[in-house]
């Protein structure tokens, strides 16, 4: 998994360095000359959607479910994990229907492309997530759970009043960066094998999203020297 996420990080720093010679507004990167940009980063962060996510142990054995029972704890991190995907997928969805009725002005096919794509890959952390909580005898997650309500109201709010893709970009940072957080501040905790290789190779696909979001909007794409649970959701 290390190898393949360096291989991905070195080809996702190539692409930016050939398409971001100079600073664009954000408004123009979303609305024009930016979409070649992120139509090929798009691409490259979608490149792995057929891989199967990265896991170790058998999921049958006593050895896989023992820490994740002992005291709940990472089932309750799975059920927080599987909200936060839930929420992306939701999110994201909303974009495109917005996008479909023209409620977002123009959108750019790039966009919509990193809106598909992205979407695409919380889905199928969403199918992972629920996957083992089945197997650990625990229910799917199906809506939003309690936890995340506050985090649910705020984003659909924003979304509520988001009137360009613009505004939709901010907010999908905002999910992409909490979904990042939130992992990087639950692995260190995680004792079940497959739950902790799973947040593993999920946290830094988020972060590839929060930077091209962060280009999209006219900033830096790595604005943080190391990653952080600034805005964890299991810290709030």
């Amino acid at each position: 998994m290390s190898a393949r996420f360096d291989e991905q990080m070195e080809e996702n720093q190539s692409l930016l360095e050939r398409v971001a010679p100079s600073p664009l507004s954000r408004r123009k990167v979303l609305l024009g000359g930016g979409a070649g940009a992120l139509a090929l980063v798009a691409a490259a962060c979608g490149g792995d959607d057929d891989d199967e996510p990265a896991t170790t142990g058998d999921p049958d054995t006593s050895e896989t479910t023992e820490g994740a029972t002992g005291g709940g704890g990472d089932v309750e991190t799975a059920m927080v994990a599987a909200g936060l995907e839930l929420l992306a997928v939701n999110t994201y969805q909303a974009a495109l229907d917005a996008a479909g009725s023209g409620a977002l002005s123009d959108v750019p096919e790039a966009v919509a492309t990193f809106i598909t794509t992205a979407q695409g890959h919380h889905q199928a952390a969403l199918d992972e997530w629920n996957a083992l909580l089945s197997q650990l005898g625990e229910a799917e997650v199906t809506a939003v759970p309690e936890a995340l309500s506050d985090l649910e109201t705020t984003v659909n709010d924003a979304f509520a009043e988001a009137g360009d893709v613009v505004a939709v970009a901010e907010l999908a940072l905002t999910l992409e960066q909490t979904a990042a957080d939130t992992y990087f501040d639950a692995i260190p905790g995680i004792e079940n094998a497959e739950a902790l290789a799973l947040a593993a190779s999920i946290q830094p696909i988020d972060m590839q999203h929060a930077a091209i979001l962060h280009y999209v909007l006219g900033e830096y794409p790595v604005p943080d020297t190391f990653s952080n649970n600034e805005n964890s959701a299991l810290s709030a």
